[in-house]
């Protein structure tokens, strides 16, 4: 079973270290931070999955596709955090240290400002899209075929 929220809690803990934001999981029931602040979504949950077999062991490589949204009163501000945060989890320190976690950073797409034509009066908004690599594995027991009889 993949563990997304220790996964989340390892890549969160980087953005906030680098940011000083702290992170919400977007739609999530809760009261809004305040500014400025930050969430995240899973919105690919399992991507590209391969796997292999040692002995009764199944190994899975699935990749995970993670928005994050920075929120602010002020454009460039966003737009800062976003791009600090996407150079950060560039980095080769911070990817030593999520690849320790079990966490491989793919690759980051879609740095942008993401602004609505609702909240663009009160709050300004701009994100990435971080795609990662995990490994998990799985032991499941089965039953060993010993001997055959074939005959008519």
């Amino acid at each position: 079973m993949i563990d997304y929220e220790s996964i989340l809690k390892a890549v969160n803990a980087e953005i906030r270290k680098e940011t000083n934001c702290i992170p919400k999981e977007q739609e999530a029931a809760s009261k809004q931070p305040k500014y400025p602040f930050f969430t995240y979504s899973i919105i690919s949950p399992y991507l590209n999955a391969k796997v292999f077999r040692e002995g009764n062991v199944q190994i899975e490589e699935v990749e995970i596709v993670i928005s994050f949204t920075f929120y602010s009163l002020k454009s460039f501000e966003v737009m800062s955090l976003a791009q600090r945060s996407a150079t950060m989890l560039k980095s080769t320190a911070t990817r030593q240290i999520l690849y320790d976690k079990g966490v491989t950073v793919v690759r980051i797409d879609d740095l942008n400002k993401r602004d609505n034509f609702i909240s663009i009066q009160t709050e300004r908004r701009a994100g990435f899209d971080l795609r990662i690599r995990i490994r998990h594995s799985e032991t499941k027991s089965f039953d060993h075929i010993e001997t055959i009889t074939i005959g008519g």
